[in-house]
């Protein structure tokens, strides 16, 4: 409202916030699959221009109103942004971004061969401006602004719904680890083209507005340079922050009017300005900005609560005080699975290269009891946790989970069975805080779909404010409460590693594999994991615990299996057999 008051008394000006309204909408739409997806899609550039060329020949060609026009020139972008991204799904980025060059490449040629579409090489011109209640909406006028405006508007709320919802956290744990996706029950194959779906619809808005704003429309438009000119607006502003787009749209729009007032020097100009913002703002402006609030309200917060303890011996470690309360309050919010269920995996092989890094393995896990899997590095431990989940393929054997076989399923779908893991280092979302980071469990197998996600329906609110207080209250047994709102990259390793299994709590499983949770854990912190463990099993639980501290597996464990070289060596009870002399052979490097 207030730029296009100040506008509406030149055009120049009027003409200049109809462009930055435009250019607005096509940045949000590459810092969403850019920024928070981390989706390098070189060609949204080429998809703006296919919603510009799409409105203008219904329009024209077709006789089409503007309205529908622009309706069609959204959704046929937004499906051939989510075709394009469909035989991508298990590519990386490298090659992402290739596979979506060599579609922008293909793409302009049919559109520069297509003449009747796009005008060929010379382009369409004389485009009929849009009408409103029999109004002609012509570009440079006010009334265009305000079309403009109100899409930008509107694209600013759907973000600011996307930023505050699960889809916001799961766009962003989809950029910094899609393996962490699947562990809470996301396809990150489902996001990503969720990601390409949206960003690819707010682009061809964008081109459809452009075209009917220039009354002109060619493919030189819809250049490399166009490119060049939105990644820098992206970077500038702050690529993954909601106000990045803005920050970056004015940025450019300062710049280009500071180069301009200055003709002969204008790339100098342009240059050093752009050379300032990168070096004195990490993270853009945007990043900047948030540093620097961080920075206010962490001083005045004050500092974070300690997390250090007495150090507890083997002997202390289940009874330690804190661990203790923290498992008793723990156990009230575990969800009993109910039913008693089994894992059981059966002369399972394991082959990478010419090596079997497991080796017809057969062990069985039940709910309501924890059994550790132990053995010296490199015995095949974690990669038989992998099978169990999905993450790895087995050459032989068989899995089944209640007689329901688990080979070849997705992670997400074993999650959504029942089975929660951890990791051996922890797959936390560093740009999230930690209540965000235990929430990102409940967006994944929680009742809203990603459609409401994305528009923040009230469904998908009232979800948010259940796991939210659900997550507070886990953050609080494991004494974290204090840190919920801090970043989990400002975080200990310690407090990642809690966190990694408050997740997990979430997600209500029938079992919970733990690999080498107390790995880089003071003695303090390992009692808490202990207490929690076994809170877990008297809650029907089912816990795997894999790790090297013996004083952890004998104070948690009802039994274990010891693994070496890829072959179970011994199975019982803790004591028993780690007193056998095979296995302090293989475990310990002491000869028989």
């Amino acid at each position: 409202m207030l730029v296009g008051a100040i506008a509406s008394g030149n055009d120049y000006y009027l003409h200049l916030a109809t462009a930055a309204a435009i250019a607005y909408i096509l940045t949000v739409a590459f810092n969403l699959i850019y920024g928070y997806a981390g989706i390098f899609n070189l060609a949204i550039i080429i998809i703006y221009g296919l919603g510009g060329f799409t409105s203008v020949y219904l329009a024209t060609t077709l006789g089409a109103s503007f309205w529908l026009a622009l309706l069609a020139a959204v959704v046929i972008t937004s499906a051939l942004s989510v075709l394009v991204a469909l035989p991508s799904r298990r590519l990386g980025e490298l090659f992402l971004a290739i596979q979506t060059l060599a579609f922008a490449l293909a793409l302009g040629e049919v559109l520069l061969n297509w003449q009747t579409f796009s005008g060929g090489t010379i382009g369409i011109y004389s485009i009929s401006p849009p009408t409103l209640f029999g109004v002609e909406l012509v570009g440079g006028l006010p009334g265009y602004y305000w079309l403009a405006a109100v899409f930008a508007w509107m694209t600013y709320a759907l973000m600011l719904r996307i930023h505050m919802s699960g889809m916001g956290r799961m766009l962003t744990a989809l950029r910094e680890g899609p393996r962490v996706l699947a562990a809470v029950g996301v396809s990150p194959a489902t996001t990503r083209l969720v990601a390409f779906g949206l960003s690819g619809g707010l682009a061809g808005l964008a081109g459809a507005l452009y075209a009917h704003f220039q009354l002109v429309i060619d493919l030189d438009t819809f250049s490399f340079g166009r490119l060049v000119a939105l990644l820098l607006a992206t970077i500038l502003g702050g690529a993954g922050y909601f106000l990045g787009p803005l920050f970056g749209v004015l940025a450019i729009v300062a710049m280009d009017e500071l180069s301009l007032a200055t003709s002969q020097a204008q790339d100098l100009v342009y240059g050093i300005g752009i050379l300032v913002l990168v070096v004195a703002t990490r993270g853009g402006i945007a990043g900047g900005l948030s540093r620097l609030r961080a920075l206010v309200t962490g001083g005045r917060r004050g500092a974070e609560p300690e997390l250090t303890g007495t150090e507890l011996t083997a002997a202390d470690i289940v009874a330690a005080a804190p661990g203790a309360e923290a498992a008793a309050s723990i156990a009230e919010q575990i969800v009993d699975p109910g039913s008693r269920r089994r894992i059981v995996v059966s002369e399972v092989c394991v082959t990478f290269g010419g090596t079997k890094a497991v080796d017809g393995v057969s062990v069985e896990f039940s709910t309501g009891e924890v059994v550790g899997l132990i053995g010296p590095n490199g015995a095949g431990k974690t990669t038989l946790l992998n099978t169990i989940t999905g993450d790895a393929p087995t050459s032989g054997g068989t899995i089944a989970l209640d007689g329901e076989d688990l080979l070849g399923r997705r992670q997400q779908e074993v999650v959504r069975l029942g089975v929660g893991r951890t990791f051996q280092s922890p797959k936390i979302i560093p740009e999230l805080t930690l209540v965000e980071n235990v929430m990102l469990a409940a967006d994944g197998v929680g009742d809203a779909g990603w459609l409401q996600q994305t528009l923040h329906t009230p469904a998908s609110k009232r979800q948010d404010r259940r796991s939210h207080e659900r997550a507070m209250s886990l953050l609080a047994d494991v004494g974290l409460a204090g840190r919920a709102d801090h970043r989990a990259s400002d975080q200990p390793y310690g407090v990642l590693r809690l966190v990694e299994i408050a997740r997990n709590l979430m997600l209500d499983p029938a079992f919970l594999l733990l690999d080498e949770p107390g790995a880089g854990l003071t003695e303090f912190e390992r009692a808490e994991i202990a207490a929690t463990v076994q809170a877990m099993s008297r809650r029907n639980i089912g816990v795997v615990l894999v790790d090297h501290n013996m004083s952890l597996i004998n104070a948690a464990c009802d039994r274990i299996y010891v693994l070496d070289t890829g072959r179970l060596i011994a199975e019982g009870p803790p004591g028993e057999v780690l007193a056998q002399q095979h296995v302090i052979s293989a475990y310990l490097g002491v000869s028989g």
